[in-house]
């Protein structure tokens, strides 16, 4: 279950994450050279305005933009801290091109604390180790700006490709036919737009349905999301 955004954070200038070696509990943080550009010279932050802060992991606090000089960020209230939602991994047959960075953006939107790319029997799109190493770096990035956009306070990872085999054994997948979501799953799996072969229905361990239509694997995945946080409610 996720809580509603606090008001001071849905209502500051803008989110940002820090980097690992960053720490709230300074009085001045100061920005990666991207991340400094991006709030200077795109948003045209004014000296003063509110900006929420986070460390990914659930700590977060309001700050001052200073834009004078060095930009820096000056801390304006006491470090809160947000209670992780229960867990939610969405997992998913690899989408074709740029598909699967829509998808990640759009499940981190919507709450997913986990988002893994399978291999399938059926799938259309393998990644090869280094080619999956540069995609990972990527829908990372595309994670963390979800994330920023959506004012959550909890970093959604990343991860795969993994073998669907490794992961469906007693898992809960999306398939035809199934029952429909309760809000209590913490793992949901979306097949390749061919479907799952009949070995990895049978070792899954469960099936929940997200419609009637036939849907593409970033859609598919957005529904399972969707609905799961929907429910979970």
């Amino acid at each position: 279950m996720t809580e509603a955004v606090p008001a001071e954070r849905r209502t500051a200038s803008t989110h940002v994450l820090l980097d690992a070696d960053a720490s709230l509990h300074a009085d001045e943080v100061s920005l990666p050279d991207d991340v400094e550009h991006h709030l200077r010279r795109v948003l045209r932050l004014r000296d003063g305005e509110p900006v929420s802060v986070t460390d990914g992991a659930g700590h977060w606090r309001m700050t001052v933009a200073r834009v004078g000089g060095a930009f820096r960020l000056e801390a304006s209230s006491p470090v809160d801290f947000e209670e992780r939602p229960t867990p939610f991994t969405l997992a998913a047959a690899i989408p074709q091109g740029d598909r699967s960075e829509w998808l990640v953006q759009k499940v981190t939107e919507l709450g997913a604390s986990e988002v893994t790319f399978l291999h399938t029997e059926r799938s259309t799109v393998r990644w090869k180790p280094e080619r999956a190493a540069r995609h990972l770096v990527r829908l990372q990035r595309v994670a963390d700006e979800a994330l920023r956009q959506s004012r959550r306070v909890w970093q959604t990872v990343v991860n795969g490709p993994l073998e669907a085999f490794e992961v469906l054994e007693g898992a809960t997948i999306a398939e035809p036919g199934g029952s429909a979501i309760i809000g209590t799953e913490r793992f949901i799996a979306v097949g390749p737009e061919g479907g799952w072969a009949p070995s990895e229905i049978e070792v899954a361990a469960s099936t929940v349905r997200l419609g009637e239509n036939i849907l593409r694997i970033e859609t598919a995945a957005v529904a399972a999301t969707t609905l799961r946080m929907v429910a979970g409610h």
